[in-house]
């Protein structure tokens, strides 16, 4: 495995006016388990087809444990990829498929054995090593993609695209869990591309968020989603994104706006802004009190405040902020525990 580096990293495609990447600057621990959210159009495709060698760097420098490989192609980086949709071969069995990657490369039969039994081991896919992928569920064939990404013994990283786009919700929890175990065992460096929030932050040590062609954010999923760096994570990041309020609702904080996430909020007589329930969602029920998600309309606009969901439509409330982060010109100015 492999620490990534990125320094001052940029791509312009040819004949375009604008770089679609630029001054990426990112460092990849070996074996960390590294997420890129982003939305559609952020970015993600480009930088991994940068890391993957399909594309070399337009500035900047690409390094592989301090080795420049901004123009090696992929097959001398040793990276291996997982696909939205598995890459199989129908007409090979399991045990066949994952040994494909090491006869290519000329590798000793006694080994191929030995890495294809692991690998099967690791996975739980002994019981269907001679099996043919038609047959396949498609978490088998997912997990089948996996291991021919994880049987090369020389592979620095492995890159996954939106490995659980194609996958039925109901096994997609499953699924990362699987992932996530394999990664750790095998001290894996990993890099997973996703636009969907929980995927990337269930499964990541630190997460990279794009935009736009930029890195807004690299940090762990608590401080992503506790201390963004900017509105625009602030927002992009959890369901619902923080509530926005203008610095003037709470008199205790400077900068142009306040953003708190619905839990930080709680609904009570007299709060920092008032405002009329227009819908209520109820997830569960503690102490015998319904708990969920409450919307109201203020002079500011909509707030979401998570908790006590013992409203109706229409009812009159107020807002309690009890933590904040601060933001100026849209940038994070402070955090506040305690409003």
């Amino acid at each position: 495995m492999a620490q990534i580096t990125l320094e001052d990293v940029s791509f312009r495609y040819p004949g375009a006016t604008e770089d679609t990447l630029y001054g990426l600057d990112l460092q990849i621990e070996n074996g960390e388990a590294h997420a890129l959210l982003g939305a559609s159009g952020a970015g993600k495709t480009t930088m991994l087809n940068l890391l993957s060698g399909l594309l070399s760097p337009t500035s900047g420098r690409l390094l592989f444990d301090g080795n420049d490989v901004s123009d090696l192609p992929g097959r001398e980086r040793n990276v291996a990829q997982v696909f939205q949709f598995p890459v199989l071969y129908d007409s090979l069995t399991v045990a066949e498929n994952l040994a494909f990657p090491l006869r290519t490369r000329g590798v000793a039969t006694d080994m191929i054995d030995g890495q294809v039994a692991y690998i099967c081991s690791e996975l739980s896919l002994g019981k269907i090593r001679d099996t043919k992928p038609p047959s396949l569920s498609l978490f088998e064939k997912q997990l089948l993609a996996v291991g021919k990404a994880l049987v090369r013994p020389d592979v620095s990283l492995v890159l996954l695209d939106e490995p659980l786009t194609a996958v039925e919700p109901k096994i997609k929890w499953k699924l990362r869990q699987t992932l996530l175990k394999v990664q750790k065992d095998l001290g894996v460096t990993m890099i997973y591309v996703t636009h969907d929030q929980t995927e990337a932050l269930t499964f990541a040590e630190r997460v990279s968020v794009l935009s736009a062609g930029g890195i807004l954010q690299t940090g762990t999923p608590t401080e992503i989603y506790q201390s963004p760096a900017n509105e625009f994570i602030g927002h992009f990041v959890g369901s619902p994104g923080m509530n926005f309020l203008p610095c003037s609702a709470v008199p205790s904080t400077t900068g142009d706006r306040i953003g708190f996430r619905p839990e930080w909020a709680a609904l009570v007589d007299e709060g920092h802004v008032d405002g009329t329930v227009t819908r209520v969602r109820v997830y569960s029920t503690q102490d015998s009190k319904a708990h969920g998600l409450v919307t109201l309309m203020t002079p500011h606009g909509e707030v979401f405040v998570r908790g006590n969901a013992e409203f109706e439509t229409g009812m009159k409330a107020s807002v309690r902020i009890d933590r904040c982060v601060t933001f100026q010109g849209g940038n994070r100015v402070a955090e506040i525990a305690h409003v």
